[in-house]
């Protein structure tokens, strides 16, 4: 090299993890970038504000953005105290409810049976808050149910919260001497409330959980049913009507712990996991670790406002590990594209076809 200049050997090895790290990193940009656009209304700001304490520039973003229109003030004060109302029926949800939109007008409201849907969504899901009725003596149970691409949240009488999954169906029977509840299709959230002298207790299936103050997740998808506990201890048992003692024999399930069987079958497989990232849903986002991108896509379909198709057979070989948010600004697949090695396009028939970069 002319002037003295040396250029260090590298091997091939070398390049590699090079190559691997700057991948890496490219994907924490893109996440960083995701997670922090510029809010450009009421509901974005409230977002921002419940994600803590606002940085030099974001602050002057703020001020600048409440300086462009005299009605920006009005509208961030009048969520905000929306929000305030919302928390006390919700009794506890406030990372979820600072990310609400407004619902779109043209959302049918879900009434009767299925309770009285809230006037808030975050733009591309649904998300809205039902609060349950008194004491139901002498009535039938009560019936909420989700639609696709909507995660529903229910605050019963008795303080318990629940979060339905995306399609999914509950009944509840609340009265003053047993709160059930029997879970018909997709999946929910349980944070109940500690009540000694009720237990608390979910039918999924052939099964029934019982707890008396804890947080877990049932699932039921076809024949295919699974229990997972965040918070103390729950007993799982196949009554059987024939015995005086129905839940003997119970499995006991505890922090960490997720339990999978399929209706009719006798074998209940139980397992250690991470429960906190299987469930992350009720919490609007999907946490994937080493997942194709396939299996990305197929997760995220139930979220998507329109049919998401893997239209590509590499996206089974390519892994990633990411954080997707499922509210924001634009289409799910939009923001899926912007934070991983995807592209999207849209056929004759309006479905999103999914491809690896």
């Amino acid at each position: 090299m002319g002037g003295g200049d040396r250029c260090p050997l590298r091997s091939p090895g070398h390049s590699a993890l090079r190559t691997r790290k700057g991948r890496r990193l490219l994907m924490f940009r893109r996440l960083f970038a995701f997670f922090a656009p510029t809010p450009r209304s009421a509901e974005a700001w409230l977002a921002r504000m419940g994600r803590g304490r606002l940085r030099g520039h974001e602050e002057a973003a703020f001020h600048a953005w409440l300086e462009a229109d005299p009605a920006h003030l009005p509208q961030y004060e009048s969520l905000k105290a929306l929000q305030v109302q919302l928390e006390d029926l919700r009794g506890g949800f406030e990372d979820d409810l600072a990310r609400w939109r407004r619902q779109p007008a043209q959302a049918p409201p879900l009434m009767g049976r299925r309770g009285l849907v809230g006037g808030l969504a975050a733009a591309g899901l649904v998300a809205v808050v039902v609060t349950a009725p008194l004491w139901s003596d002498g009535r039938g149970p009560r019936l909420y149910e989700s639609l696709p691409g909507q995660i529903l949240d229910v605050a019963l009488e008795d303080g318990t919260q629940v979060t339905l999954d995306a399609d999914s169906a509950i009944d509840v029977h609340l009265s003053r001497g047993v709160r059930q509840v029997s879970l018909h299709r997709g999946a929910a959230y349980f944070d109940v409330v500690h009540d000694g002298a009720r237990p608390f207790q979910v039918a999924v299936g052939d099964r029934q959980v019982i707890v008396v103050g804890t947080r877990f997740v049932t699932s039921l998808r076809g024949d295919g049913a699974e229990i997972s506990v965040l918070q103390g201890r729950v007993l799982v048992s196949r009554p059987d009507p024939g015995r005086a003692d129905t839940h003997r024999g119970a499995a006991s399930l505890t922090v960490g712990d997720t339990a999978q069987f399929r209706v009719g079958d006798a074998d209940l497989v139980t397992a250690r996991a991470d429960v906190e990232a299987h469930t992350a849903w009720r919490r609007r986002r999907l946490v994937f670790r080493n997942a194709t991108l396939a299996e990305v896509v197929s997760a995220a379909a139930r979220y998507s406002e329109r049919p998401l198709v893997a239209a590509d057979p590499r996206l089974n070989e390519i892994t990633v590990t990411a954080v997707l948010p499922l509210d924001g600004e634009g289409e799910l697949a939009q923001r899926m594209a912007s934070l991983l090695p995807i592209r999207v396009t849209r056929d004759a028939e309006g479905r999103v076809l999914v491809r690896a970069e």
